[in-house]
């Protein structure tokens, strides 16, 4: 009777050690931030407080990266959630094209959708982009398109139908929005953009800003973002989550 009474209580002990230990791991984890680009894998740099972490994250906000709790949840983005997004996802997709070795130039079909052609442009990446946070209702045939005259692969038409707030000034850039540049014009005289990017935030230097683009076999090859200046400026998209 008393060896049952002294294993049922060593039980107990045991058990609420046990416990004690188990909620001692998850409080100990609980106060660690986790700061990357991801919350899953790409996870790796730990802070133990809230002020580092969000310090690391704005030193590398260009890249996307976000301040995450120990379930995965982000607490802390530098600019919003969707610019995040979309900054990381422009790294990873320029990252993945240069190592791709892909050539500049019109996808036949949209290469958000299908890359197997290796063929990106300035207005496919902002599309691939986009496609990849959660706008995915874009032409399967060869994409968007930096100005398409009113056929629905016309992008700032679909930066139009998605509400996104139209940026008039330079100044009023933030990272995240879709900016279009040089002006060209048609037979008809409508004007349009002849280039657009994505921007990324100030740049190295006094009058330059970091962005992603594909507009060239040379950006392509090349380590984004870039740091430069901005020419041509005509407007940009902000985009907002309906």
């Amino acid at each position: 009777m008393k060896r049952a009474c002294f294993l049922k209580t060593l039980c107990k002990i045991l058990a609420c050690g046990t416990l004690l230990l188990t909620i001692g791991v998850f409080l100990e984890r609980s106060r660690k931030y986790y700061v990357g680009s991801e919350s899953g894998g790409a996870r790796k740099l730990v802070c133990a407080s809230l002020e580092e972490a969000k310090e690391l994250a704005d030193r590398n906000a260009v890249y996307g990266w976000s301040v995450f709790d120990f379930s995965g949840s982000v607490v802390y983005t530098t600019y919003s959630p969707l610019a995040a997004d979309i900054l990381r996802e422009a790294k990873k997709i320029t990252d993945y094209v240069r190592e791709a070795e892909f050539t500049y130039g019109d996808a036949p079909i949209n290469p958000a959708i299908d890359c197997s052609a290796k063929k990106v442009s300035c207005d496919r990446l902002v599309g691939w982009v986009m496609y990849n946070v959660g706008f995915t209702d874009q032409p399967e045939q060869s994409g968007l398109f930096v100005y398409a005259g009113g056929d629905p692969r016309d992008l700032p038409s679909w930066c139009e139908r998605h509400g996104f707030i139209k940026i008039t000034e330079v100044s009023e850039l933030l990272p995240g929005d879709i900016v279009f540049v040089h002006p060209q014009k048609t037979a008809s005289g409508t004007v349009y953009a002849g280039h657009t990017f994505i921007h990324a935030g100030a740049g190295e230097t006094s009058g330059e800003y970091y962005r992603y683009d594909c507009g060239t076999n040379e950006r392509i090859r090349s380590v984004q973002p870039s740091s430069e200046p901005i020419v041509n400026f005509m407007y940009a998209y902000r985009p907002v989550r309906g």
